[in-house]
């Protein structure tokens, strides 16, 4: 199923065994477990701390998906596995892409998983999201003028780069793409039911059906005039549908005006006409469709709309947790910038203890970072001996930085070019066979 032997298992697509013990980290689960045998019966499974490597609950049963897209190689039999290998052409490649290439698709004719398995990916793979939906699916194509662009953008780029890697001799002249064309996707396309969405018309000979959508007006946080203007719509029979992410509290608000709005749980049928329907989400905008449907999100209610932050979790093997920093040194945090580590402290949220890197940044703020987020924190590294400058929490001084310094690296870079560029095409100065008094005297 695609996962990786390991001694210790730390991060999902990890599986290790030693006696009658196997440890797997799934790719679709938050924990790794661990399965213990009695014989061929497992007697227990349990989740575990990849941290730690300690046990935390019993579980009944775990399920493990594949933890690689690429099952083929490992399902297909030797015959099919030769067949796909020798209708490569290798004969334009150069001695050292071949035999590699060779050594590669040897292993993957053993079963085995070379270290870029996904480069051989179109040699499996020939279905698309497609393939997997309903026959009776709608597919939306949300501007597909746009989506041909991109596509038709992104094939002209690649080609270039494909020719220019066959000229070179580093990949086989029949080596097949690793996406499908416009072309390819438009004729998949026809043959399932699609609705287009376009500004500016339709975009085939077939007839387009006009969506009667207009914006909302925007109350910027007018709880008073909104309310007011919701009432009015109300005795006209007007349908509102209200998804925010304050819903609870906008509840409240509207049952201060006698307009009775619980948050459900879920819709299961259109709201019927003079009625408010407040949803707890986000959405961009609002709209009104037919002059009679009016959809009101936060950007229109309050003037903003709050984002909310997900921070994916980021396991990483325990070698690389350990960062060649003491408490005093300065330290980079990849988003906020440069700061002082003064330790590492160990705080409780939601009943479980987390280690934390305490970083101090100018003006006294502290930042707090996971210990499964330390991947984003380096040691800073400076010229000279002057101590850096804190970085302030909250403002764009770090942002203006990074892109500071990505402005001056693309500048030398377009140096280096321009300056071996002209080496190039300047002719060389041949240099005199040394002499047997230089010879002596070096």
């Amino acid at each position: 199923m695609g996962y990786r032997m390991e001694d210790i298992v730390e991060v999902p697509g990890t599986i290790s065994h030693r006696g009658g013990i196997i440890d797997i980290y799934p790719t679709t689960s938050d924990l790794p477990a661990r399965l213990e045998f009695f014989g061929n019966t497992i007697d227990s499974i349990r989740l575990f701390d990849p941290l730690n490597q300690r046990s935390l609950r019993a579980v009944s049963s775990i399920a493990i998906s594949p933890a690689t897209e690429l099952l083929t190689p490992l399902l297909s039999s030797q015959q099919e596995l030769k067949s796909i290998a020798d209708s490569i052409n290798l004969t334009g490649c150069s001695p050292k892409v071949r035999q590699q290439f060779q050594q590669e698709l040897a292993m993957l004719l053993n079963k085995q998983r070379p270290g870029n398995t996904q480069f051989y990916a179109p040699l499996f793979n020939k279905d698309s999201i497609l393939n997997y939906l309903p026959q009776d699916a709608l597919v939306i194509l949300d501007e597909p003028m746009n989506i041909r662009l991109a596509i038709e953008d992104l094939d002209t780029k690649a080609n270039e780069l494909r020719a220019d890697k066959i000229e070179r001799g580093e990949l086989p002249h029949n080596f097949p793409r690793p996406y499908f064309t416009w072309k390819e996707l438009e004729s998949k396309m026809r043959e399932r039911q699609y609705l287009a969405l376009t500004a500016w018309g339709a975009t085939d000979t077939k007839q387009p059906h006009q969506l009667s959508f207009t914006p909302t007006p925007s109350y910027a946080g007018q709880i008073p005039v909104f309310i007011k203007k919701a009432k009015q719509l109300l005795k006209k029979k007007h349908r509102l549908i209200l998804v925010s992410h304050q819903a609870s509290r906008l509840s409240e608000l509207l049952d201060e005006e006698d307009i009775i709005a619980p948050p459900p749980t879920e819709i299961e049928q259109i709201p019927p006409p003079g009625s408010l329907t407040l949803i707890q989400g986000s959405l961009a905008k609002g709209w009104v469709m037919n002059n009679d449907t009016h959809l009101f999100t936060d950007a229109e209610i309050f003037g903003f709309i709050k984002q909310r932050r997900l921070v994916k979790k980021r396991p990483v093997p325990r070698h690389k947790l350990f960062i060649d920093i003491t408490p005093g040194d300065y330290a980079v945090h990849i988003e906020h910038g440069i700061a002082r580590f003064t330790g590492v402290t160990t705080m409780s949220t939601d009943n479980t203890e987390k280690e934390y890197l305490v970083l101090q940044y100018a003006n006294g703020d502290r930042l707090y970072v996971p210990t499964d987020q330390i991947d984003r924190v380096n040691r800073y590294i400076g010229a000279g001996d002057r101590p850096p400058v804190l970085s302030r929490l909250g403002t764009q001084e770090w942002t203006r930085t990074k892109q500071r310094a990505k402005e001056s690296v693309e500048s030398i870079a377009q140096e280096l070019l321009a300056l071996y560029a002209a080496r190039e095409v300047v002719p060389g100065f041949a240099s005199s066979r040394d002499t047997v008094w230089q010879q002596e005297l070096e």
